[in-house]
Order: structure tokens, then sequence, then C-alpha cells
């Protein structure tokens, strides 16, 4: 519900991070530098720039936000959205940034279909359809007739930033990042499961990082309510899985008959490898939120591999749970050895956290917030039906001018230099007793 400026009259550019990265990069541009050059082919002189995985990300940002903080671009094949959420959240709980644009992307290119299915990672067309099934019914995770996953393309993007932030500039909550943590498989390949390495999360049982972080939030191993999968629908990944999950609730003294209601998203998005998990962070908030725990599409009998998982709940009917989801789990698994984990908690968290401060804007804060979170929906809903674009670059706000005024050019060297100095609304810098928010204040 604000705008880069709205942000940036609040926050010091210097402040404002960017985490955003990919799983394969740009894959297209790649070919046409390579091939292009063997072929003669004629080419711009730059597109070395837009092969390279993090220049797409950092550009976006920059000509839309134009922050000056951390610019981290992780590259981790399909686990890439969450570990740019756990390098986001860690910049703010360094003291490094206090907003954090995270998210992840990738496109659909021949070499990346082609790789894949020589992997047998995806679902063969010939073969389902040879089963007597639709193209709609190829991604079936956890079903006993799973055969790979369905390709999809494109990326999602979150914002970031810490708490004190959030309630100074009226930020929606739309969700508290628990614990966000990556880990490796140790010796062995990452083909074709990856993700034994996330059990890393609850070494020592009680006393481990997960269960630390679940209560310093107050909440516990009862408190995950709903589980997001990679899920692939390959046959090594979803039990492996599903394993995993199980696993981390048993460690966790998780008591029994109390369900993880487990969402397998890509059975209706695909799998966009390095967008995948920004896809299942947001559906994970939507579940949340509306307290509707979505079924699992073409899941029609639950593949005997999982039948020892007794925590896990696979449903194919949408589960009316009301407010009783406090907090969910989603794992994030990459080839590489990437194995992510993150817990992401109810807005209400934060609300009891910012209920028991003495924040001076705690009283106003909702307020505010709702305000904000109704402009976002409006702004969204005017950009689908012929309203101005979501993203329009912001040359004008180049400091250096369009004719390299020497005068813009000082005016960025002292905004670099002085805390207080802060963008103004008509993009000349302004003086305005601008303070930056300290690790202490609150790190979520």
């Amino acid at each position: 519900g604000i705008e880069p400026e709205d942000l940036l009259s609040r926050v010091h550019p210097t402040r404002v991070g960017n985490t955003q990265g990919t799983g394969m990069g740009g894959m297209n541009s790649l070919r046409a530098m390579y091939a292009g050059a063997v072929l003669d082919r004629d080419r711009p002189n730059d597109l070395l720039q837009e092969s390279l995985s993090n220049v797409v990300a950092a550009y976006v940002v920059q000509s839309y936000v134009g922050g000056y903080g951390p610019n981290i671009h992780p590259v981790a094949a399909c686990a890439t959205g969450a570990v740019s959420i756990e390098a986001g959240a860690d910049a703010i709980r360094l003291g490094k940034a206090d907003v954090v644009v995270a998210g992840g992307w990738d496109d659909i290119s021949m070499e990346g279909v082609v790789g894949f299915a020589n992997m047998s990672a995806t679902a063969s067309s010939d073969e389902m359809d040879a089963k007597g099934l639709e193209p709609h019914q190829f991604s079936r995770a956890n079903d006993r007739r799973r055969a790979g996953f369905v390709e999809a393309q494109g990326g999602g993007t979150i914002l970031l930033a810490r708490a004190s932030t959030a309630v100074a500039l009226g930020l929606a909550v739309r969700g508290v990042v628990v614990f966000a943590t990556t880990y490796s498989d140790g010796i062995q390949t990452s083909i074709p499961a990856p993700g034994l390495g996330a059990l890393s999360c609850v070494t020592g049982g009680s006393a481990s990082p997960l269960a630390r972080a679940l209560a310093e939030h107050g909440l516990s191993v009862d408190d995950i309510a709903v589980v997001s999968k990679h899920d692939t629908s390959t046959a090594a990944n979803d039990p492996n899985e599903s394993a995993i999950h199980d696993h981390i609730a048993t460690t966790l003294g998780r008591t029994p008959g109390n369900p993880m209601l487990t969402v397998s998203q890509k059975t209706v998005t695909g799998h966009a490898k390095g967008g995948a998990a920004i896809w299942q962070a947001i559906g994970l908030l939507q579940v949340l939120e509306s307290g509707q725990v979505p079924g699992n599409r073409n899941l029609e009998c639950l593949s005997a591999t999982h039948r020892d998982h007794h925590h896990l709940v696979y449903g194919h009917r949408r589960i009316d749970a009301g407010s009783t989801l406090r907090s969910g789990l989603l794992t994030s698994l990459g080839f590489g050895h990437a194995s992510a984990i993150v817990c992401l908690a109810h807005p209400s968290v934060f609300l009891a956290a910012l209920d028991a401060s003495d924040h001076p804007d705690r009283v106003t804060y909702r307020e505010r917030a709702s305000r904000h979170h109704l402009d976002g929906q409006r702004r969204r809903l005017s950009s689908q039906h012929g309203g101005q674009p979501l993203y329009r670059k912001r040359t004008d706000r180049r400091l250096d001018g369009a004719d390299g005024s020497p005068e813009r050019r000082h005016a960025e060297m002292t905004l670099l230099s002085d805390a207080s100095t802060l963008l103004g609304p008509d993009g000349i810098y302004i003086q305005t007793g601008a303070r930056r928010a300290t690790p202490a204040e609150g790190t979520q």
C-alpha cells in the first residue's frame, strides 16, 4: 500500500536492501551470447549483463526502489527463494538493513526443459497421457501415480521489514519470519532427493535452532498447523520430504494426534524453480490469514511410501480451520545440496509483541496498517483493469541528474554520509532528523 517514495521518505536508503535471486539466470540471453557469436547473429553489446544472475534482479529493484543497502543475490537452484528470505532476514537481524526486498524468479528455457527431462525430473507428457491423465492432472504430488513435476515460469517478491520499522511506517504485516535457514546435505548426491540436511534445524531437540526460534515468539511445535512442502511429484523426493517433516515433529515432541495439514502447492502452480519458495511463502501466509487449508489437487491415492509419517495429514478437500492456524513450516530443496526451511507465523504473533511493547506508534498502528492494506488491494486491482502499471521506472530520481549536475552528485554524497538526510516526495533530499532502527528495537 505504499510507493517507493513513501518508503524512502521514512527509511534511510542505506538501510534498504535487496536479496532477490534466480535459480538458473538469464538462459535466453546466455544462449544468444554464446550461440549468437558462433552463428554471427546480431546481439546487443551489453548482452553479457542479462546473462548474469544478479544483474536482472538488482536492476529491477534499483530502478524501482533505489536503495543503497545490502545487495545479495542467491543462486540456489530450486531453493533460491527461501535462501533469499534467509539472507534478507539475516541482514535485518544483523543490523545491516531495516527493509529488504526478497524474492526469486526463473524463466522457461529450452536448456532447462531438456536438462530436467534428461534427469527424469519432469513428468513425461506421452507417458502420463498413456495412463489416461489429462494435462492438468500431470502434477500429482504424493500420489502413487506421480511421475515428476510440471514446468512453470515466473517468480515472486516479498518485503521484509524490521518490526519497529513496520510499525513506524504503518505497514500491513502479513506474517512473521520466525525461522529461515539453509543447510547442506553432506557427502551424497542431491539428485534425485535433496533435503536430508534440513533435519539440522532440530539438532539438540528442545534446545535446537528451530525450537528456540519458536519459543522466542511464544510458539511451540504444536503451533505448527500447516506444512507447505517442496513436493516435486517425483518418486524419490515426496516421501523423502514427508519423512523429514515427520522426523522434525517427532524430535521436537509434537503431541501425537495433532495433525500437520500438508499442502503441495506445485500441483496448482507447477514448479518455478527460483521463484517456487516465494510462491509457497505467499500461499502459506494466505492460508494462515484466511484459516482455510486447500486440498491437494490430483491426490487420488496417497503413496504407500508415506504410511509411517503419522504427524502429516494429506487432504484432498479444503479444510476450514478458522483462527486455529498460528504458524506454518515450508521446505524448499534445491540441487546443489541446498535444503532450506522457513517458519512463518500469523500476524497475531506480531500484534501480541507490539501490544506488550512501549512503541510510541502502537496505538495508531492498526488503523494505519489497515488503510495501507486496502490501498494496496485497490492499487493491485486497478492495475489489472486498465489502471497504472504496478512497476514504473524511477529515472527522475537519479542523483546525478539528466545533465550530470554536480549539485545532484553532491546531494548523493551528502545523503550517503548523513543519516538525517532522506528523500522528499519531489525527489529532493531533505533534512528530517531521520534515525536508524537498531537491532535492539526488534528484529522480526
